[in-house]
């Protein structure tokens, strides 16, 4: 009997950077061309269907492939009736090939996708996962090069900044020039889903969850004001606790806090038990009243009583809220950055230029989430 012996195929070498054509290695040194930069809030970048399309073009149909390695839904808020927002984590993996089939390199990278104020919960995860997913992507593509939005990292630079690499034969600066492509059309981002406008009575309150007004929400009962007599001193004028509001009257605790610290500590009370950023405002108002006091003492008298206080310092109210919001967002694991991005969609602008009332409202959103995922 006639033994065939059986062809023997040998493991296909790793690949490296010399398996790259002089023509992909021509195409990722030229420049970015500017039809396809974006701007969004002045920061520039590319569209991730702009990327697919260039992974197509240098490596071929096949020559990719991405994978998620992780995708975690961060936080998932009512913050509205039936007004929803979602924060995803993606991890993806990207892997290219050399025209033969064999891996080339991967890379490995992060990012997080935010849906905001979406009608449909639904809706709110598809988008955030899929923002999250391209995000993350587009961070490992980066390191292809000037073609995937390398140069945009140099304060948004068109110009190219790979010029050369010492690794491969192809001609160097000025004299690469890239393979001779059609001219596209500017590119344009992605359709965004379409958010509705919550009904106006929803944008002056958040009640969270529920149907009725809770018990900040409901106004303090109409009392005549003291005879000036009296008044007791150094305390500013307020409403009375609301019966059927708080748990606990942060306005006296306040007043009699005897240290910073303590009133630190009060405040952060009353933000957790939801207070709205009125009720906030006068807690700082007596912050501002005491510290004016204690600058008083230091005099050569201390008046009877404390003059009123004309209001809460802008700069230090607006620091305690712009702490507290990096405070609740480090809970959910949300750089700063990410803080800026998740702003930007709700009040238009950075987190260090919102009011303190939209700072207020974002700690309290982002504090929800955390009780969400907690729970």
């Amino acid at each position: 009997m006639t033994v065939i012996p059986m062809e023997r195929r040998a493991t296909p070498a790793t690949a490296g950077p010399a398996d790259l054509t002089v023509e992909q290695v021509k195409t990722l040194l030229a420049p970015i061309n500017p039809s396809r930069v974006q701007n969004l809030h002045g920061q520039s970048h590319l569209e991730a269907w702009d990327d697919r399309r260039w992974l197509n073009r240098v490596f071929g149909f096949g020559g990719w492939s991405d994978e998620t390695l992780e995708l975690v839904c961060v936080a998932q808020m009512e913050i509205n009736p039936g007004r929803w927002t979602v924060i995803y984590r993606a991890q993806v993996r990207l892997t290219v090939r050399t025209i033969d089939g064999r891996t080339l390199s991967t890379w490995d990278d992060a990012a997080m996708g935010d849906s905001r104020n979406q009608p449909a919960l639904g809706a709110a995860h598809d988008q955030a996962m899929k923002t999250a997913l391209s995000q993350a992507l587009k961070r490992c593509a980066v390191n292809l090069g000037d073609q995937f939005g390398l140069s945009l990292y140099n304060d948004g630079s068109r110009a190219a900044v790979g010029l050369w690499s010492a690794a491969h034969t192809a001609p160097r600066s000025a004299d690469v020039e890239a393979p001779t492509v059609p001219d596209d059309a500017p590119v344009k981002p992605e359709p965004a889903p379409v958010v509705e406008p919550a009904p106006a009575a929803e944008q002056q309150v958040q009640r969270g969850k529920r149907a009725e007004g809770g018990p900040w929400e409901t106004p303090p009962p109409q009392k005549q004001p003291a005879p000036p007599q009296q008044r007791p001193r150094a305390v500013p004028d307020h409403p009375p606790a609301n019966p059927a509001g708080p748990s606990r009257d942060y306005l006296v605790e306040a007043q009699a806090a005897p240290s910073r610290e303590r009133f630190d500590q009060v405040r952060a009370a009353a933000v957790a038990e939801g207070a709205p950023p009125e009720y906030l405002a006068q807690l700082d108002a007596i912050a501002q009243q005491k510290a004016q006091a204690g600058q008083q003492k230091a005099g050569a008298s201390r008046p009877a009583a404390a003059p009123p206080a004309a209001g809460p310092d802008a700069a230090q109210q607006h620091g305690v809220a712009l702490a507290e919001l990096l405070a609740a967002g480090a809970v959910l694991a949300l750089e700063p950055s990410h803080l800026d991005d998740i702003a930007r969609v709700e009040a238009g602008c950075p987190a260090a230029e919102c009011t303190v009332e939209q700072l207020a409202s974002l700690t309290a959103d982002l504090r929800a989430a955390a009780e969400g995922v907690a729970a």
